[in-house]
């Protein structure tokens, strides 16, 4: 049965159909850049539920030996995690009749509509790598801000202790609290990597239904073409140390630097001279961050931010005198920007609502 807006209108299905001679070229206005979806390493669970790792929590005790007395037992102590995994589906149906009446450019329109099905998919994956929350929709798998939302994880960072000439903790007038991250990513196969169920194919998959009968809001039967996509994937976070968030970056200052160019909340442009008026120095953030990455991950970590940080970051590193901002080929990308020599890459689906991290949270050191 169908809901309103589940399937196209007969007007907008027409509008799309209403003549060869016009073009009738979507634009993708909806699309997103999420740079990680690329990037993430999948790998099979080693069940179908999810992905467990064993993680080392003490080491053997030591002894000094003596002549003639022996040397006590020891052992390590080990934690159990178990990683779960999502299962994402859209399914699309296209009456039959479609076909009837408007003959070639039926496949037009149904492949134009699985585009469109596949970038949600896209969109989907990619926010629930940052925001999937287990304890929030038990279908979902935690995500970074998930894992790493406690001010006193060694690996969160509070910017707002970063924040020059500003109160911090004031609250926005519009009740959105005006905050987003940076996460640092130590992508491999002992650290971080994503999951896909024992004994299946990994990846975004469309499967073609043909045709079949089903029904309207009525109960009465008619014949549609159908298409399923789907996804089954989760997030193995398997070495806690391999991400650092930065966290409660207030964006409102995001464009201020010490010689640049500051958009204030009055659309007006000024030069900021001085930290007075509110600067978040992300290149400290970033080198505080970079060294809290074991040393042996450090040349595979990746930065994630939304376009608001990463131009934030490219206007403050643009001083002549500052050789820590770079561009470079990463991933068969060029001209990708890296601080500190790590790449810097675009995820829109990062929001500049988050809530404020605080102490209290859950984090990977507590878990048992």
């Amino acid at each position: 049965m169908y809901a309103p807006g589940d399937v196209g209108t007969l007007a907008e299905i027409q509008e799309f159909y209403r003549s060869q001679k016009v073009d009738t070229t979507i634009i993708e206005l909806m699309n997103q850049t999420n740079d990680i979806l690329d990037h993430v390493p999948f790998r099979e669970a080693n069940t179908v539920k999810g992905h467990e790792t064993r993680l080392r929590t003490g080491l053997p005790e030591i002894y000094f030996r003596q002549l003639y007395r022996g040397t006590p037992i020891s052992k390590s102590q080990y934690s159990r995690v178990v990683e779960g995994i999502g299962m994402l589906e859209g399914r699309m149906e296209l009456d039959v009749k479609e076909k009837e009446l408007y003959g070639a450019t039926f496949g037009t329109y149904r492949a134009s509509e699985a585009k469109a099905f596949m970038e949600a998919l896209r969109q989907k994956a990619a926010t629930l790598f940052f925001y999937g929350d287990h304890a929030r929709l038990a279908d979902e798998f935690d995500g970074f801000a998930t894992r790493y939302n406690d001010i006193n994880n060694p690996h969160v960072i509070d910017a707002s202790e970063f924040t020059y000439g500003s109160n911090s903790e004031e609250e926005e007038e519009d009740g959105e609290t005006g905050l987003t991250s940076m996460y640092l990513v130590a992508w491999g196969p002992d650290s971080v990597h994503g999951i896909f169920p024992k004994e299946s194919i990994g990846g975004l998959k469309h499967t073609d239904l043909g045709t079949y009968t089903t029904m309207d809001n009525e109960i009465r039967k008619f014949e549609v073409y159908g298409d399923l996509f789907s996804w089954n994937l989760g997030l193995a976070v398997r070495d806690w140390r391999a991400v650092v968030r930065i966290c409660n970056i207030k964006t409102k200052y995001l464009a201020n630097t010490l010689t640049g160019t500051l958009a204030n909340v009055n659309n007006e442009s000024k030069v900021s001279s001085t930290r007075e008026d509110g600067w978040v120095n992300l290149k400290d953030l970033t080198i505080i961050a970079k060294s809290k990455i074991p040393a042996g991950m450090r040349n595979r970590a990746v930065w994630y931010c939304n376009p608001q940080v990463l131009a934030g970051l490219e206007i403050q590193s643009s001083d002549t005198k500052n050789v820590h901002l770079h561009y470079g080929e990463y991933f068969g990308v060029q001209n990708v920007p890296a601080i500190h020599s790590r790449p810097v890459f675009e995820c829109e689906c990062i929001t500049n609502n988050e809530e404020r991290v605080t102490a209290g949270g859950s984090y990977p050191e507590k878990s048992e």
